[in-house]
């Protein structure tokens, strides 16, 4: 340890991704002094857009869902004076491994998924409790009288349960890990229905947070510097970094990632953690999902027939045309295929889009690595899962604070309502600035 004297400030926020920045930038804006640390040497952890080739590909969040419904990111970013801009509403082209879906059929399948999932909301929400329990969103979705089926022949009906694995996209892990007694759980409160995005990508949205937190004189922030320990110490707390340098403040929010934090040792905390959030954390589940960008030096598919989601026998795989010079797609890859190379990626959708034609290869291949990278150790919190005890008021319990109210939690996976989501994310900011800034007024007073 340094032998420096600690920095003395109103509050430590541990960690600069949304959640971090948006508490950093309210606190700093109340007059709150602030000292953020951050592991990467860079803000927005898994908001990180790449602009290598001349234009932004996200490959952590992507879009404003909810754009014009009401969702918080708009209008932070209006009032960080970035543009943004609602993206069109394309229904794309539904493809199997031999190629495109017929129309009618397409439509036909996606009425149905909606209708198997209207049914499986309304399942969850009038069944007893013991009924479902143990029972999985595939339980009922795919059951042989699920509304999925509903007028599909024989051969058709493989394509209907591929397309139910489209979920498994945004939660990040199987339908049958997914828990049926909480399906559609806050589903008529989520941001939802149009979508948009940040001119310039998430990580401009990041950089501003930081700027104008820095801006107010209030807030500094230390990057490259991965916390080893956080302790309670008289008058507050005290943060030790793996650079050697310790940091002290009144309060602290700490907004690890729900991954990261799953596999901290039980000494990262002095005093550790209460057993019940402890728990809480062992049991929470962590969902994986990867983005993948392949660039040609061709165009080979029709830009006006995107997005593609591809069905294959375990996962369904999103390819989004983003950029015609140079022609890119922008891939999601889910959990159940991270083994698959970049090249064995292009090779199935190249196949799919463009049935028996010659397609160039790609020139570069990049993605992102969320479920390896040691800060973060997957995507977000997934939702709930099969299993004994399990329920969403487990978020609501990972986001008490605790030491009397001066460690508070914040990030995704702490808010019940908006799990898995940029919103959540800062809406759990947005919560614990709050918090703080009361707390800190009450005993000043």
């Amino acid at each position: 340890m340094s032998s420096t004297a600690p920095q003395s400030t109103d509050v430590l926020v541990i960690g600069a991704g949304i959640s971090g920045l948006i508490a950093a930038y309210n606190l700093s804006k109340a007059g709150k002094s602030v000292q953020v640390v951050e592991a990467r040497d860079r803000v927005g952890g898994r908001a990180w857009t790449d602009t290598s080739l001349g234009f932004p590909v996200e490959l952590g969040c992507m879009a404003i869902h909810g754009y014009i419904e009401g969702n918080p990111v708009k209008r932070y970013a209006s009032e960080l004076w970035l543009e943004t801009k609602l993206l069109p509403n394309s229904p794309g082209t539904l493809l199997t491994t031999d190629g495109p879906v017929d129309k009618a059929l397409a439509a036909k399948l996606s009425s149905n998924l909606s209708a198997a999932m209207a049914h499986l909301a309304t399942t969850a929400s009038t069944s007893p409790s013991q009924e479902l329990k143990g029972s999985s969103v595939a339980d009922i979705l795919l059951s042989r009288s699920s509304p999925l089926y509903e007028g599909l022949s024989d051969n058709d009906r493989p394509k209907a349960t591929s397309l139910a694995r489209s979920l498994e996209i945004g939660w990040g892990i199987s339908l049958e890990s997914t828990s049926a007694s909480y399906a559609g759980w806050a589903s008529d409160i989520a941001f939802a229905g149009s979508d948009g995005v940040v001119v310039g990508g998430y990580g401009k949205f990041a950089e501003a947070l930081k700027s104008a937190a820095e801006k107010t004189g209030k807030a500094e922030f230390a990057l490259g510097a991965p916390v080893e320990k956080v302790a309670r110490v008289e008058n507050g707390i005290e943060v030790v970094a793996k650079n050697g340098k310790s940091y002290r403040a009144r309060t602290a929010l700490s907004t690890i990632p729900l991954g990261v934090l799953k596999v901290l040792p039980n000494n990262f905390f002095d005093p550790p953690l209460p057993p019940r959030k402890r728990l809480v954390l062992e049991r929470t589940s962590v969902g994986a999902l990867e983005k993948l960008c392949l660039t040609y030096d061709s165009l080979w598919w029709d830009p006006q027939a995107g997005p593609f989601t591809l069905l294959t026998d375990n996962a369904v795989i999103l390819a989004i045309p983003l950029s015609e010079n140079p022609a890119t797609l922008h891939v999601l890859i889910p959990h159940s295929v991270l083994n698959l190379s970049g090249d064995e990626v292009h090779s199935m959708l190249a196949k799919a889009i463009a049935p028996g034609k010659t397609v160039p290869a790609p020139t570069k291949v990049f993605g992102s690595s969320w479920k390896e990278d040691a800060l973060s150790l997957g995507a977000t919190s997934s939702p709930v899962a099969v299993g004994e005890d399990r329920t969403p008021l487990d978020l609501a319990e990972a986001a008490r604070p605790v030491w009397n109210g001066i460690l508070g939690f914040a990030g995704e996976a702490t808010e019940m309502d908006h799990r898995g989501s940029v919103p959540g994310a800062l809406l759990s900011g947005e919560r614990e600035a709050k918090r703080i800034i009361d707390l800190l007024n009450r005993r000043k007073s």
